[in-house]
């Protein structure tokens, strides 16, 4: 299916000059009372046009000085780099990938030292047999108190271990791994999000802009019936009435302007907070509605698998990572064994001085110990049921997942499709809002028709404006929506 937004748009809309640029909805017409601008600038003759016209590029240059212009495609490569969540998914993974080489490190040999020193201050006494009293002052039988020991005690000494054998350590490597797979996957989404979240936005400012520029030309038709209107009623033609209800009218239009200018404020705000952009900065939007691609390839629908979706992938990595957890349960009935190695030097003196110059004896040990489980009161059995709990949950929320997301393809399609219907219906519509607004604008011109007549075909052409460019935003929307279904919204636009 092809269809195109500028084959609504091109014949129809051209820029307003005192819109700033923005597409304004022309109509292509003969003998249109319609202006094309608010200002006639075939109207202004001599030095006098020449300089203001000169004046009016150098304020717009002096202004376009202090604004950056982004288009969609800037806009979005502006907030892949600075939008917070994308920033925070791209640490989130940063953090995975060290926790694989933290996890890593556990497998490597544990190598530590040590230096300590003690002063003995009170030295325990023990009390031995008269037998062992070199001095002979003890009485058979009795018993004297001996010091064992020194004051002054040093050792240095380095341990070194290394893990032989822990199938819960080469299991936590693989987590470790998948975890930082899926935290890649997290990232991607987020940037997608961003996509999605900008494009919406920045359409929403385009489509808000373009309803400006179209009020600009309503007031502008009926300030130039209103001047008319009061000639003829200050020449006695036309009642006091019909001039203040074209003013009423005016004035309704400018409300609604203000209301829409402020939606417009607001919405660029909101696309500045998508972008990551601070809301203080000035920026232009340079695309403009005509440049819309309402194409698709039913090829890709039919062809469409939800495992590509990476909201699917996500999600295949937290059952992966749940079986590993299963796994990891089954490694704690296998005993654990482990190498260990000992070397050290102590020595010993009453005088602190001494302590430094005495011998050190050195002593070493190698050994390695099995840690064998034997009974845990069925921790592992019970830890081992919620573990296969979880991973039938994260099954059905595949299923689920898997289910939403091709509905999600069939609802965006349809929602596509009927939205262009609807599209063509409301431009239709809006060639024959114009058209009446000219004949009965004729007609009153020529005494044939009322002022009332003109104030209600007016209101019917307005109507049916705003009702094409919501239309067209649907249309937009359900774009958007489609190229997300079908995974294809990084490589927009």
């Amino acid at each position: 299916m092809e269809l195109r937004g500028d084959e609504y748009l091109n014949s129809k809309f051209q820029t307003c000059a005192a819109a700033g640029g923005i597409p304004n909805f022309k109509f292509q017409t003969s003998n249109s009372q319609y202006p094309r601008s608010f200002h006639n600038f075939n109207a202004m003759k001599g030095l006098t046009g020449v300089l203001i016209v000169g004046l009016a590029f150098l304020l717009t240059a002096f202004s376009a000085k202090a604004q950056t212009n982004f288009s969609l495609k800037q806009a979005i490569e502006y907030a892949l780099l600075n939008n917070e969540n994308v920033l925070i998914a791209e640490l989130n993974r940063q953090d995975a990938d060290a926790r694989v080489y933290e996890t890593a490190a556990n497998g490597l040999p544990q190598i530590n030292g040590a230096f300590g020193y003690a002063n003995n201050l009170k030295i325990q006494q023990v009390f031995l047999p008269a037998a062992f009293d070199v001095s002979g002052k003890t009485p058979p039988g009795g018993t004297f108190p001996a010091a064992f020991g020194v004051q002054h005690g040093g050792n240095l000494g380095i341990t070194a271990t290394q893990l032989i054998w822990d199938g819960s350590f080469f299991i936590g490597v693989k987590a470790a791994k998948m975890l930082r797979e899926k935290m890649n996957a997290d990232q991607v989404k987020a940037e997608y999000d961003v996509i999605e979240q900008v494009s919406k936005a920045y359409y929403l400012v385009l489509v808000n802009e373009s309803r400006v520029g179209l009020i600009d030309l309503n007031i502008a038709n009926l300030d130039a019936t209103l001047k008319e209107t009061q000639a003829l009623y200050e020449n006695g033609f036309a009642e006091k009435i019909e001039v203040s209800r074209l003013q009423v009218q005016i004035n309704n239009l400018k409300a609604e302007k203000s209301g829409v200018e402020q939606a417009i404020s607001a919405g660029m705000n909101i696309l500045k907070w998508s972008m990551g952009m601070p809301v203080s900065e000035q920026m232009v939007l340079s695309d403009r509605l005509e440049s819309i691609d309402f194409e698709y390839d039913v090829n890709e629908i039919v062809g469409y698998s939800a495992a590509e979706r990476i909201e699917v992938k996500q999600i295949n990595y937290l059952r992966r990572l749940a079986e590993l957890d299963i796994k990891k349960v089954y490694t704690a009935y296998i005993p654990k064994v482990n190498f260990n190695a000992n070397w050290g030097r102590n020595s010993g003196n009453n005088r602190f001085a001494n302590l430094w110059s005495d011998a050190w004896f050195t002593n070493a040990t190698v050994g390695f110990n099995v840690n064998i489980p034997i009974f845990d009161g069925l921790r592992k059995k019970h830890t081992l049921q919620r573990k296969r709990i979880q991973l039938q949950t994260l099954d059905n929320r595949h299923k689920q997942l898997t289910n939403s997301l091709s509905l999600q393809l069939l609802n965006a399609r349809k929602a596509l499709d009927v939205s262009l219907e609807r599209l063509q219906v409301q431009k239709a519509n809006l060639e024959l809002a114009r058209e009446v607004n000219e004949i009965t604008r004729e007609k009153y011109r020529e005494g044939l028709g009322s002022n009332l007549e003109v104030l209600n075909a007016d209101e019917d052409y307005k109507q049916a404006e705003t009702n094409y460019l919501s239309t067209l935003y649907e249309a937009i929307i359900a774009k958007i929506d489609l190229d997300k279904a079908l995974g294809k919204l990084k490589n927009k636009p």
